[in-house]
């Protein structure tokens, strides 16, 4: 539950319950409604923003509503949530998102909706008096932006950013709209919307971003997002080793264009003492890396595509890595399954590229997270589900149009698991892409598909 900020009120209160001379108390009295005018003016300039909305009495429902209730399907993929919304700020963002709504006149795209499609939730608008009005709506997968508002009986389009708004109330479990004046002004130059801060986290900062085989990748993450963050003059190199405080925020903005579909942006500001050292945009679960707050790639700030600009972050001087530098895609496969069997993680994880290595960094995250702890628990049926593993076959396939440079195998697998979830015991296929994630690290597994 979101609380209501109360700061007028607690002024009116102190009023009535301190005690003091009459000239204390006109004093008093003046800065209160001197308070009031200007949160009634705020409110006044936010609604003067949106001229002409077509949402029938779009004034009166801005400046009557103190709560929205929001209410998704029970039958839906976000079964019975519920979000109570009572922050001024929260409440100001979601009404003028919905009063900048268009009125629907063609409805053939939205009679169209996919199977994926989050119908049957509703909003409910709490007026001051206690008078209640229900507006209903729906979306589609981000993919589609496609949904609507429906209200007094017409449908309503809103734009996708009230929905991607909507759906991450299912998200998140904290939502703290008081933003630090440095972080919100940094963000706004660079055309970035700060709706709410997700979490704080305290984090050590690796030492050296130099990453040894088999290491789980925090420090590929830490460089990675160092190189964002230095696009905006923000280098935090020099505070490696050092505990820094991390803050997510959920942004109104999605990504950039050129990262379609990925859609969902958060901001992540890096402060020590107190100072902002480091900030850049990430996407969260399932795939992390994004962009600079100024919208560019890693490409475009390094000039280096990732097997390039990575191998100034490779440990060649590690003996794991030295061995396995020198092994054919053949010997790396079988070495993979091997690891696999003797539940060697170290070995395992070795073996893949280190662009593989970064999915485990957000899959299946939690969002309220800045990326996953470790490797285990990150997929349901994954290595650590496995009893034991066996290379029955190996043989190189081609003309599947994988990338140059790159070869695959087709494997035959005795696996066992220790519990069946997507697989059966017993022998798999397996299609193997292999390539050399830098000249000197030699090759790698890039993926590893049931099919080719």
């Amino acid at each position: 539950m979101i609380k209501k900020s109360f700061a007028v009120w607690i002024i009116i209160s102190m009023v009535f319950t301190l005690t003091g001379c009459s000239e204390e108390t006109k004093i008093k009295s003046e800065i209160i409604s001197e308070e009031i005018s200007i949160v009634n003016q705020t409110a006044q300039k936010k609604i003067n923003e949106i001229d002409n909305s077509a949402v029938p009495n779009f004034e009166e429902l801005y400046k009557n509503t103190v709560e929205i209730d929001v209410n998704f399907d029970s039958k839906g993929m976000f079964g019975t949530y519920e979000a109570k919304i009572e922050d001024n700020k929260m409440l100001s963002d979601i009404l003028r998102l919905i009063g900048k709504s268009q009125l629907i006149k063609d409805e053939s795209k939205i009679n169209k909706m996919s199977g994926m499609a989050t119908k049957n939730n509703s909003l409910i608008l709490v007026a001051g008096n206690g008078s209640k009005k229900e507006i209903k709506f729906a979306f589609d997968d981000p993919a589609f932006a496609v949904g609507y508002l429906e209200i007094d009986d017409h449908k309503y389009d809103p734009g996708f950013d009230f929905f991607r708004y909507i759906k991450d109330f299912t998200e998140y479990r904290q939502f703290d709209p008081n933003i630090d004046n440095q972080v919100g002004e940094l963000f706004e130059r660079y055309n970035w919307t700060i709706d709410y801060r997700v979490n704080t986290l305290n984090v050590t900062l690796p030492s050296n971003l130099k990453h040894d085989a088999g290491e789980y990748p925090v420090k590929i993450y830490w460089a990675y997002n160092n190189e964002l963050s230095k696009s905006i003059g923000l280098d935090y190199s020099e505070y490696l080793g050092k505990e820094v405080e991390v803050d997510i925020y959920r942004l109104r903005e999605p990504l950039p264009e050129y990262m379609n579909p990925r859609m969902n942006s958060r901001g992540i500001v890096l402060k020590y003492n107190n100072k902002i050292v480091g900030a850049y945009i990430d996407a969260g679960r399932h795939d992390c890396f994004a962009c600079s707050l100024d919208r560019k790639s890693l490409t475009d700030i390094t000039n280096k595509e990732w097997d390039h600009w990575i191998s100034d972050y490779i440990n060649y001087n590690n003996e794991l890595e030295i061995e396995l530098s020198k092994m054919k895609p053949e010997d790396i496969i079988k070495q993979y399954y091997k690891a696999m069997n003797s539940q060697d993680q170290k070995m395992l994880f070795a073996c893949l590229t280190r662009e593989n290595l970064c999915n485990y960094l957000a899959a299946n995250m939690d969002n309220n997270l800045l990326m996953n702890a470790g490797y285990n628990n990150v997929f349901m049926d994954g290595e650590q589900n496995v009893k034991s593993a066996k290379v029955i076959s190996l043989r190189e396939v081609s003309g599947f149009g994988n990338p140059k440079g790159a070869v695959e195998y087709a494997a035959t697998i005795d696996l066992r698991f220790k519990k069946e979830i997507t697989s059966n015991s017993g022998k798999q296929t397996r299609f193997i892409i292999l390539k050399k994630g830098s000249d000197k690290s030699g090759w790698r597994i890039d993926s590893e598909g049931t099919g080719p």
